[in-house]
């Protein structure tokens, strides 16, 4: 009697054991559930009218979040500290300790499946720049495995930044830096109105919103870059003070140093490859080629000025806080993306690499997204800020046939096939007749192609305002989509197709303007790639370039690398 108590008793413990593990199995499956439903909405975040894929994407992932139990392994960075009181306050900051999904933590999950899509197709690509290549190369019998790897994908992001993203600006840029961004907002502001992910977009940005595009892919990829500033000239070191210089990359102990407003890593001395912060303060020679006489006389940066150097950390908010701290270790399969940084071990990398520099976060990833909230409360109103938006972006951010094409080339999906539209394809749909936008006032189904749909509550007036909006970012989209097809072709290997969208169908055609400086640059890479070293110069001599400093520094060390053949 007492063994079969025993047994019955032990049958029980085995039943209820049994039972727990399915009732955990299930949870896990409901929380894998509930992520997955999430990202799935994500793309759909890209569009103005966001708001029934945002409660959809903010109800799972919440969901998910209520049904998380462990203990977390989080902790806040003690560099938060460096960013402002003022930016600390903001809603989003507020939730750095909490498991909870506001619309701009929902964004930056967004930003970065999209900078995964374009890393996973890029970094898997030959590095084309015959200018280090050859350097990278010798570069891999002399380094860790792993870290030659990280300097190969980090000039792969970076080359496809330059390539894909032109800059706004003068030439003369490259001869002052820009004083870091603090609050309040200005619309006139430089850096942190275009969030990384609406600069990739739209293709267009000044010198700062294009370099984010390169950190926050790199970041992907498991690639922390900083900012190197500088005091101002009175030798004030608060935020609104420091004056940007350059991209660094810490890899193998060294600082790689990348010059964003050149489009170029800055040239080492002493090799055929990029210069390192510990050469830059060592050898003078580094920050004196940068000057070029006759053109660019003066450089913003002179050696004595790398003494005091302020490094800041381009983390993005949420990467730092207690969400997405969870949510990376939460995510499976095929959408496991990097959400997380670890700030203080990245401090602690930099001081082990130079000790005298100065660690801060950049506040102009939280200044970003606090104006990208505003900015979208604003355009909801009937308003000069909302019409000029609009025209500018607008066929970017609806559900557009050039917004579209854009998705497909960030996925890698160039070419059609039986089932689905490519990137190609749907570029060439972008070139909306006249005839067509007329119709656009009337002809409800051209309004549904165009995605310029009445909605069941909205007022006439508010209607054919967007219907107006839409026409004009229409007509604008025709001069953009030959540059995008170059791009494409590029990104294909197809260079002469590349250089046909640029010479004949770009640079001959009135109102594309604003894409020649670009154009220019993206014919030079293509010769110059081809071995055409004489077409590619000329290329590269086009003046009214704010790229021009750069260009002409490429120049250079091409003709010294032809000299030595």
């Amino acid at each position: 009697m007492a063994l079969l108590i025993c047994l019955g008793g032990c049958e029980d413990a085995n039943r209820k054991r049994l039972q727990q593990i399915q009732v955990k199995q299930v949870q896990g499956k409901e929380r894998r559930d509930s992520i997955r439903d999430a990202f799935r909405y994500l793309p759909q975040l890209i569009r103005l009218d966001r708001t029934a894929a945002l409660k959809e994407i903010r109800y799972q992932l919440n969901t998910w979040s209520s049904s998380v139990s462990e203990q977390s392994t989080w902790k806040s960075s003690g560099l938060l500290d460096s960013v402002s009181g003022a930016l600390r306050t903001i809603d989003f900051s507020k939730r750095m300790t909490k498991l909870e999904f506001g619309e701009p933590e929902c964004e930056f999950l967004m930003q970065c499946q999209m900078m995964k899509e374009v890393g996973k197709w890029v970094v898997e690509r030959p590095y084309h720049d015959p200018l280090f290549s050859p350097w990278l190369s010798q570069r891999k019998s002399e380094m860790a495995e792993d870290e030659w790897n990280k300097l190969e994908i980090a000039l792969k992001l970076f080359d496809w930044s330059i390539c894909n993203v032109g800059i706004d600006g003068q030439a003369k840029d490259a001869m002052r830096l820009v004083t870091n961004s603090e609050m309040p907002f200005d619309d006139r502001a430089p850096i942190y109105r275009q969030l990384p992910w609406q600069t990739m977009m739209f293709a267009r940005g000044d010198t700062w919103q294009r370099a984010r595009v390169f950190t926050q892919l790199a970041f992907i990829q498991g690639i922390d870059c900083v900012v190197l500033a500088l005091p101002s000239l009175t030798g004030a070191t608060e935020n609104a003070s420091l004056r940007l210089w350059c991209i660094g990359v810490p890899i193998d102990g060294e600082l790689y140093l990348f010059e964003p407003q050149w489009g170029l890593p800055i040239p080492s001395q002493t090799s055929d490859g990029i210069a390192t912060l510990r050469e830059a303060k060592e050898n003078p020679a580094v920050l004196r080629r940068a000057k070029l006489p006759g053109r660019f006389d003066e450089y913003p940066v002179v050696q004595t000025d790398l003494k005091s150097l302020v490094t800041l950390i381009d983390a993005e908010p949420f990467a730092l806080g207690r969400t997405m701290h969870s949510l990376e270790r939460s995510i499976t399969g095929e959408n496991r993306v990097r959400l997380s940084m670890d700030a203080d071990a990245l401090e602690e990398k930099l001081n082990k690499i130079d000790s005298a520099v100065a660690v801060r976060l950049w506040n102009v990833p939280w200044i970003a997204h606090a104006y990208n909230q505003s900015m979208r409360e604003r355009i909801n109103e009937n308003s000069a800020f909302s019409m000029a938006y609009v025209a500018s972006f607008g066929s970017f951010i609806m559900d557009t046939p050039i917004s579209r094409a854009r998705n497909l080339h960030f996925k890698g999906q160039f070419e059609s096939t039986p089932e689905a539209s490519g990137a190609l394809r749907s570029y060439m749909d972008v070139r909306v007749d006249e005839q067509t936008l007329k119709d656009l006032e009337y002809d409800r189904t051209v309004q549904a192609n165009l995605g310029v749909v009445k909605q069941p509550d909205e007022e006439l007036a508010r209607f054919k305002f967007r219907v107006a909006q839409a026409q004009e970012y229409f007509r604008r989209s025709k001069f953009d989509v030959a540059i995008f097809l170059a791009m494409l072709n590029m990104d294909l290997g197809k260079l002469d197709t590349a250089n046909d969208w640029l010479s004949k169908r770009l640079l001959k055609i009135p109102g594309t303007e604003r894409w020649h400086a670009q154009a220019h640059y993206l014919l030079g890479r293509n010769y110059e790639q081809q071995g055409d070293m004489a077409a590619a110069i000329k290329e590269y001599e086009f003046e009214n370039s704010p790229q021009e400093a750069g260009n002409r520094i490429r120049i250079r060390k091409m003709q010294a690398a032809s000299s030595l053949k």
